[in-house]
């Protein structure tokens, strides 16, 4: 089994995936700048635009293997890595702030999960179809609110503990030191050095199943 950085620590997005920004532009996520604000999902499940702080893990040249969400009405395609946090539900009449942060790996088609429309606001969207496809390179954006739109999608930022409370929670440092410090220069590759600290904590204070059994390491054959 591959076990990339990007598996154990932040999930992540292809970088040619698309994310919203205020001005209703699309960038690419291996574009994206500290300071930018883009489509997001608060608390409450509403619509907000969230600043964009730091990848959790930027690998520019990693062949990645993806699971590709597809759905219709509205046909949407979003690719992300298995142990990243998607919101779901059993049915389309849940409200927004129902939908469950659920590992990509474990939906299934009949799920539904969240689509940004034309009029604002989200829409959800019947999962018709999933499929597994490697592409080169690999970014986990982190935004102040822990979730962002990419490729019309509702996703979290986070991955590998299924918490999305407890890994916003978790990050509340990293936030409160980019407001106190500002925005960094270019970030260099690799996992962020605040993300892989956290990994190494939860190992030691989580229990194994905690996690998705990718993020678990396993002695070397």
């Amino acid at each position: 089994a591959e076990h990339s950085a990007a598996a154990k620590t932040g999930g992540c997005f292809p970088g040619r995936a698309l994310a919203t920004l205020e001005d209703g532009a699309r960038m690419p996520l291996w574009a994206l700048r500290p300071g930018q604000r883009v489509l997001a999902m608060d608390g409450a499940g509403r619509p907000t635009y969230s600043d964009f702080l730091a990848f959790l893990d930027k690998e520019p040249r990693a062949l990645t293997s993806f699971h590709v969400i597809e759905t219709r009405e509205p046909p949407r395609r979003l690719a992300l890595t298995p142990t990243h946090l998607l919101f779901v539900a059993e049915n389309a009449s849940a409200p927004a702030a129902r939908f469950r942060p659920t590992f990509a790996s474990h939906v299934r088609p009949g799920h539904f999960v969240l689509v940004a429309v034309a009029e604002g606001g989200w829409q959800p969207a019947e999962v018709v179809g999933v499929r597994d496809r490697r592409d080169m390179g690999a970014y986990a954006p982190l935004t102040r609110h822990g979730t962002l739109v990419v490729d019309g999608v509702v996703a979290s930022c986070f991955a590998l503990v299924q918490e999305q409370h407890l890994a916003q929670l978790a990050f509340w440092p990293l936030r409160l030191y980019h407001s106190l410090v500002g925005w960094p220069g270019v970030q260099g590759d690799g996992v962020h050095w605040y993300s892989g600290l956290l990994y190494r904590l939860g190992q030691l204070l989580l229990p194994p199943d905690s996690f998705h059994p990718l993020g678990v390491p396993r002695a070397e054959s």
